[in-house]
């Protein structure tokens, strides 16, 4: 393509992070080309709710029609036992009224690829980055229909995936904690249950989380150690998750469930880049830092990374000090969450030791329900908070007299 403009930015990854990214530049009136590999969005298990920080960040980003679109408003958290409501662990704060928002992935992709055009963005796929070079500008060799062209623009942003080779652009590696548990499902339809709120289960260190991702459809998630996926087989076979998944939920809500998309497990593994800007590139969502998607805060990390480029590039001259700033903004944010994720790791055991640890979590909430700001995490972010060695003694309980 020898038509192209001059360009600004050249986004990596037609996602929700790179085409959301992408639209928000577009309309701020830069030059902008997204480019996605994928023709089509496809259900790969994963992302499909924002707490109500990553709500609030896409909302002061500009992106709260989208969400509006495709999204569903949640109310709050409920954790069941037998098959029926046990204890509500938060609802949404009524100071601010920001919901958790649900979502079906593919939906939101195709939602936001499209809209990333309707600002002004120039939009490529399927298309391939190749190869990067920099020479006072960002070049990328780009793949479309079998032809090799390049583009040049001032900044490279990488919104590639947890599998980032925009990684190696920045000078940077990829870096992954151990596997220690495993995340996954399917959607279904035909689930009758409460569609107010995000639900799961606690059943001796494995999880059912389900909820609305659509208006006719259901997302359901199982959490547990490798080795006991293989023995429970609901990586196999749809009715091996309904029946393990329909012994935790209430009564009859699967009765009628239809599979509506592919069965999928991943890692919970936090992965990250050790160098987010460098060499003219930039790394957002997940290609920046990918967290346990058990935690929940993948895609409110995108639009935080989103909000906060966007402020960096609209302020500062200096379009290197500005990913710089952005870069040790965001390491700051992934730092609390990945050590949460961590704390978290005891809790997919059923150990003497996992269940020493719950006890003392569970009376460090009677003692400060705030547990030191974490209690608010899925609400407020990770913005304030420090994940130290004093914050998790605090979060088990372990500095009670």
């Amino acid at each position: 393509m020898n038509d192209l403009p001059n360009l600004d930015v050249i986004v990596v990854g037609g996602g929700i992070a790179g085409a959301c990214m992408a639209g928000v530049l577009a309309r701020e009136g830069l030059g902008v080309l997204v480019i996605e590999k994928e023709a089509r969005f496809r259900d790969r298990i994963r992302g499909e709710g924002t707490w109500p920080w990553g709500v609030a960040e896409a909302r002061t980003a500009g992106l709260g029609d989208l969400l509006d679109q495709v999204g569903l408003d949640l109310m709050g958290v409920v954790r069941y036992e037998n098959g029926q409501p046990a204890e509500t662990d938060w609802t949404v704060d009524p100071v601010d009224g920001v919901p958790l928002i649900s979502f079906f992935h593919p939906q939101l992709q195709e939602a936001a690829f499209t809209w990333a055009a309707s600002q002004g963005a120039i939009t490529l796929r399927p298309a391939k980055a190749v190869a990067f070079s920099r020479n006072g500008q960002s070049c990328l060799t780009i793949e479309r229909d079998g032809e090799m062209f390049e583009a040049t623009a001032r900044l490279v942003i990488g919104a590639d995936g947890k599998h980032s080779m925009a990684r190696r652009w920045t000078g940077g590696e990829s870096l992954a904690d151990p596997e220690h548990h495993r995340m996954g499902g399917v959607a279904l339809t035909g689930a009758t249950f409460d569609g107010t709120n995000d639900n799961y289960c606690w059943d001796a260190g494995e999880a059912v989380n389900w909820f609305s991702a659509g208006r006719e459809l259901t997302r359901l998630y199982v959490i547990m150690q490798a080795h006991r996926l293989r023995e429970t087989g609901v990586d196999r076979d749809f009715a091996s998750i309904l029946t393990y998944a329909g012994e935790r939920m209430p009564p009859g809500a699967l009765t009628g469930a239809e599979q509506a998309g592919p069965i999928g497990y991943f890692s919970s593994s936090d992965t990250w880049g050790t160098r987010i800007a460098g060499n003219g590139v930039v790394l957002i969502g997940d290609a920046a830092g990918s967290p346990d998607p058990c935690q929940g805060h993948g895609t409110s990390l995108i639009f935080h990374d989103i909000r906060r480029l966007r402020d960096w590039l609209r302020f500062a001259p200096d379009w290197d000090d500005a990913t710089a700033a952005f870069a040790a903004d965001r390491e700051r944010a992934f730092a609390v969450i990945q050590a949460f994720d961590r704390w978290h790791d005891p809790f997919f055991e059923n150990t003497p030791e996992a269940a020493r640890q719950l006890e003392g979590h569970e009376k460090a909430k009677q003692a400060d329900p705030t547990l030191g700001g974490f209690a608010w995490i899925e609400r407020r972010g990770p913005d304030g908070l420090v994940a130290d060695e004093a914050a998790r003694r605090h979060y088990f309980g372990e500095d009670l007299a």
